[in-house]
């Protein structure tokens, strides 16, 4: 009797083999997606199949998602690692489930562990060279409402990773997309995700034109709460003030005034 491991080699070849036919092949591609629930060697070989074929079954997209999901969440790590790593394949072919995955990865930097942390990253930012508007919706779904690790560890993130990308990843849509994103962030910061955050836009394309370095400008005046009156003795304000005055300085020329930061 062929063993478990044999009959999903079996089924990926004869997927493989299909090519226009493989539609007529679910039951094939269901044993895969059961194997998710089967041992490690099964649900290591599960994990890699699934991105490869689910494209073509779309009555089982769902499913096929879902399953994947579940290995992400296994208790052994290196299946973890696996489904994580092939997670962006679910996006390959397909952009419709790549905000979801997404925010899925995001929600998985809470790892502890270093490796799988790593894979984690990597995934991401296959995801940024497939669809960069994508992930960053995904991502800033769980900056904005997730937990206080994910936040921190996804605009960590950003700031680290964003600057290695070419234009042809952070396009001028993707900018302004992660520009309107940060001012929402902005809304309630601490003092240590305000200087991640202004280190991400300053980073960006835009910062470098006038137009950006005014909104940036026209950010810090509303960070640093200058219409509010002025207290002397409380040190938040002060600190807000100095942190924002020295974010501010090197946008600050001729065309861009500082008559708003003087008192």
């Amino acid at each position: 009797m062929m063993d478990k491991v044999e009959k999903l080699y079996k089924n990926f070849g004869i997927l493989a083999d299909s090519k226009d036919k493989i539609s007529q092949h679910e039951k094939e591609f269901l044993e895969i997606l059961e194997a998710v629930k089967g041992s490690s060697n099964e649900k290591r070989l599960a994990s890699q199949f699934i991105a490869r074929f689910y494209k073509h079954f779309p009555n089982l997209i769902d499913q096929a998602i879902d399953a994947q999901l579940d290995l992400c969440e296994d208790d052994d790590i290196s299946i973890r690692k696996q489904a994580i790593k092939d997670l962006p394949g679910l996006c390959k072919d397909n952009h419709e489930h790549l905000l979801k995955i997404a925010d899925v990865l995001a929600q998985l930097l809470q790892t502890e562990d270093t490796t799988e942390l790593s894979t984690v990253h990597n995934s991401l930012m296959t995801l940024f060279k497939i669809d960069a508007n994508g992930t960053l919706r995904g991502l800033f779904s769980q900056i904005l409402t997730g937990e206080d690790m994910v936040r921190e560890r996804a605009l960590k993130f950003l700031s680290a990773k964003l600057k290695t990308f070419g234009d042809e990843v952070l396009t001028k849509d993707a900018e302004e997309c992660l520009f309107q994103e940060c001012k929402k962030v902005l809304q309630d910061v601490t003092a240590a995700e305000f200087l991640t955050v202004m280190q991400i836009l300053t980073n960006l394309k835009i910062a470098k034109t006038l137009s950006g370095q005014q909104q940036l400008v026209d950010i810090l005046v509303d960070q640093a709460e200058l219409d509010k009156s002025f207290k002397p003795n409380d040190t938040d304000v002060i600190d807000r003030l100095i942190q924002c005055g020295k974010q501010v300085l090197p946008f600050l020329s001729a065309y861009v005034p500082s008559s708003r930061f003087i008192v």
